[in-house]
């Protein structure tokens, strides 16, 4: 048989076991290689830098052949340049000044300006974009055209498309996007990272503005919407934003992290009843409220703590299949932790336990309550020992991806470790973290004495010296659907 006679739909099945990499420089063997190479290099594009180097890259995407294999990007155009002066012409700018003067030439433009003017004539050209970013995080008041171009023509090009929103920024530029009113029929994910504004207006105008402005914005994907994502680095006042949100009734996914002492100020309970409006349907959970744990726990938790108990005590969260938890530095927030690992015992399959470093009896008393079916774990450890491997070969039988960020070692973990015989366990891919680093020493002692493992931090080998050239930490997915993001 020859390759030619091979359906399509098995080539497909086929190029799925080869790497990107390969794919790539298969570019000029024939048509099917070349449109598969072409897809995998322009799928997903990240201008985080908007530039006259970009510019190369958007005359390319401003070809129809190019421009819809584009399926999700990420844009940062940067206004605060336009008009501005302060950095030395260069020969270019002369010469360019020199056909100006002579009107054989448009005004000089900036390399930013140039960047940003070459993104909106691409963009028509990407029809098929079905995620979106927009990085705002630098816009501060303007009222120059090219912002409404640039947003107009997006809306205009793929805006009936996509299925994935997300924006980064601050209030303020949260609003101007806003304002320019996308239809955007399709939407059922939105992500959105939150920083102050750094030009800035009041923390209240602020506030306001995402209770107007904001949360009418997200209650109007209501009927649609299955996955909320909010990260909100910025020092406003949460409450108002939480009181005016909407029940969603297809939300399966919430993913909020911030910094509860700063955001949570006023009132909680506002929070607290978003998730009694959702308990019963989420099936992803992932809630970190203080993404920068403080050593005085007692006087900056304590609220934090008591909340996360109260809350997973009052609600039932009875579905779901993933759990990110920072449960505080506190016993109550541990025993809230416990009490939602209870309530979803029938389905959780994924848990992760953020920044808390656990000792060896909350270790125990953690492992104790987890449900026999859960397939992926990852906890924060004071020390290694054996005796967790011990709890998991008789608590998890069917556990098969384990990630440790630890502290220490137990001086005889190695000893130990030789001494047993882990035969039943079905784990296969582990990883390990230490004092900034793979710890590769003690995944290969795991790997010798644990016959099922086959692969270190999911890349499908336990081979380190072959994985040289790759990251070993886990990889960060934006994405509202990846439940660990690989930050400690």
């Amino acid at each position: 048989m020859r390759a030619d006679d091979l359906p399509l739909e098995i080539w497909l099945h086929i190029t799925r076991f080869i790497p990107d990499a390969t794919i790539r420089s298969m570019i000029a063997v024939n048509s099917f290689f070349y449109n598969l190479s072409m897809d995998l290099r322009y799928k997903s594009l990240e201008l985080q830098r908007i530039n006259s180097r970009t510019r190369i890259l958007l005359n390319r995407l401003a070809d129809p052949a190019v421009g819809t294999r584009v399926h999700a990007l990420t844009a940062s155009p940067d206004f605060r340049f336009y008009g501005t002066g302060g950095r030395a012409p260069s020969m270019r700018d002369r010469f360019q000044n020199v056909l100006h003067t002579f009107h054989l030439a448009g005004p000089i433009l900036r390399p930013e300006e140039e960047g940003t003017y070459a993104l909106i004539s691409a963009l028509p050209y990407m029809t098929n974009v079905k995620a979106f970013t927009i990085d705002s995080h630098s816009w501060g008041q303007h009222s120059g055209p090219e912002l409404s171009t640039f947003l107009s023509t997006a809306w205009t090009t793929f805006g009936s498309n996509l299925r994935k929103l997300s924006l980064r920024g601050h209030a303020a530029s949260f609003r101007t996007i806003i304002s320019s009113q996308p239809a955007l029929p399709m939407v059922e994910e939105l992500f959105f990272e939150l920083i102050d504004n750094p030009l800035s207006s009041t923390r209240q105008a602020d506030a306001d503005t995402l209770v107007t402005v904001f949360a009418p914005f997200i209650n109007s994907f209501s009927s649609r919407l299955q996955a909320l994502t909010l990260w909100a680095w910025a020092s406003i006042e949460l409450s108002g934003l939480f009181n005016t949100l909407n029940k969603f009734p297809l939300l399966t996914c919430f993913n909020f992290q911030t910094s509860f002492p700063r955001t949570f100020r006023i009132d909680p309970s506002s929070l607290s009843g978003f998730l009694r409006n959702h308990c019963s349907q989420l099936d992803i959970l992932v809630l970190r409220l203080n993404t920068t744990p403080l050593l005085h726990a007692i006087s900056t938790e304590q609220r934090l703590s008591e909340w996360t108990l109260k809350t997973f005590e009052e609600n039932h969260f009875s579905r779901l299949h993933e759990l990110q938890l920072y449960p505080s530095a506190l016993p109550e927030g541990f025993r809230g932790l416990l009490s939602c690992i209870q309530q979803s015992a029938d389905t959780l399959q994924n848990l992760v336990v953020r920044e808390r470093y656990l000792d060896p009896d909350d270790v125990i008393t953690l492992l104790n309550v987890l449900p026999l079916g859960l397939r992926s774990l990852r906890l924060n450890l004071r020390e290694l020992n054996v005796e967790l491997f011990d709890v998991i070969t008789s608590r998890l039988p069917t556990l098969s991806s384990l990630s440790l960020y630890i502290s220490n070692v137990s001086t005889t973990f190695t000893s130990d470790m030789e001494a047993r015989t882990f035969n039943n366990l079905k784990l296969h891919n582990v990883g390990v973290w230490q004092s900034g680093s793979t710890a590769n020493e003690i995944m290969r002692v795991i790997g010798r004495t644990i016959p099922s493992v086959n692969s270190f931090w999911s890349l499908g080998t336990t081979d380190i010296e072959a994985s040289n050239d790759r990251e070993l930490e886990p990889i960060v997915d934006w994405s509202t659907r990846n439940i660990d993001d690989g930050i400690h």
